[in-house]
């Protein structure tokens, strides 16, 4: 999907449902916060909560230098499904140039009652980033959740 079309689609879900709103967007990030720093992809993870309706929950962190974006963005495609995904509509754009992902996103449904948008900036990190951290992560695996199971996406960018 273009981003002109996402723009639309989050504009459209946007209007039709009310934001989340307190302990749901805070649960969120706290939830994008913990996976997000549990990763060993990542480093220097910050995540912050907004007011901004396309941006409920911002964040930006550091990926490991000599990644493929590719692998990042399909990485953050997980973690916002496993993460944070409602079980209704769903929509995200990626923007992947050479040492940085962005990832805008947005999901809403009616048995919910709200909708929860995201906005992250992974950009490529330093080998100092990730001191500590253990180097292995092409095993890795989005870990399990108490979220409910996905629906099928049917929205492809």
């Amino acid at each position: 999907m273009d981003r002109k079309e996402f723009v639309r689609l989050r504009a459209g879900l946007t209007t039709n449902l009310p934001p989340a709103s307190g302990a749901l967007v805070d649960a969120a990030a706290a939830r994008l916060r913990r996976r997000l720093e549990s990763s060993v992809m990542f480093a220097r993870v910050e995540v912050e909560v907004t007011d901004d309706p396309n941006r409920l929950i911002v964040a930006l962190v550091r990926y490991r230098p000599g990644t493929r974006e590719r692998q990042v963005a399909s990485f953050l495609e997980a973690v916002w499904i496993s993460e944070l995904r409602l079980p209704g509509l769903d929509v995200f754009n990626f923007l992947a140039e050479d040492g940085h992902v962005e990832l805008e996103s947005v999901t809403g449904d009616q048995a919910s009652g709200y909708f929860l948008s995201l906005n992250l900036i992974a950009i490529e990190g330093t080998a100092e980033d990730f001191e500590g951290k253990p180097e292995d992560f092409e095993t890795q695996t989005p870990a399990e959740t108490d979220a409910p199971p996905t629906k099928r996406r049917w929205l492809r960018r």
